[in-house]
């Protein structure tokens, strides 16, 4: 049966792509991914930031014209760090909270389907300097490590990136 139905797929031109997961390891723990499109989305840093002694994975996509006539260059972007305190997600959510100032316009979860790690939270969320963003930041706990993921867009082109941004946060585990 199985030949059966590879000798259609085939037959009828299907082509089945699964996205490839790719990883880093950082601070003990391996990171698992699926990359954003690489067509449009670029790395940018994929290493340890000397200043932070955190691990930065970050992409960046090809600039997209808004309404106004700019080109904007949304991001995508996963902090991996050491977290030695016995604080759960929510303690850890609340602490990078602090550190990246925007305005919650809803809550994700594991249980919305936001994410596939069960120890994680997040925020839809926007902030204003001049031009209104829009920001999708999530916070994911495994073991003695934390995740901060922070996506970027201005509000003109978010809807070309949103897939993109919703996918990758949603992609991100951690081997055992």
């Amino acid at each position: 049966m199985k030949t059966f139905i590879a000798v259609v797929f085939a037959f009828f031109g299907f082509v089945c792509i699964a996205a490839a997961q790719e990883s880093f390891s950082a601070h003990g723990s391996t990171v698992t991914y699926t990359r954003p499109d690489p067509a449009q989305w670029n790395l940018v840093h994929n290493g340890m930031d000397a200043k932070s002694n955190a691990f930065l994975l970050m992409f960046e996509h090809s600039p997209i014209k808004d309404a106004e006539g700019r080109e904007i260059k949304p991001v995508i972007a996963a902090i991996c760090e050491p977290v030695t305190d016995s604080s759960d997600v929510i303690m850890y959510s609340i602490r990078k909270r602090s550190q990246v100032p925007f305005d919650v316009k809803k809550l994700l979860t594991p249980q919305g389907g936001d994410f596939t790690h069960k120890n994680s939270v997040g925020y839809d969320g926007e902030y204003n300097r001049g031009v209104v963003h829009k920001v999708i930041v999530g916070h994911l706990r495994h073991q003695g490590v934390g995740v901060q993921v922070i996506c970027d867009s201005t509000d003109g082109v978010y809807d070309k990136v949103e897939a993109d941004m919703r996918g990758f946060l949603r992609s991100i585990t951690f081997k055992e």
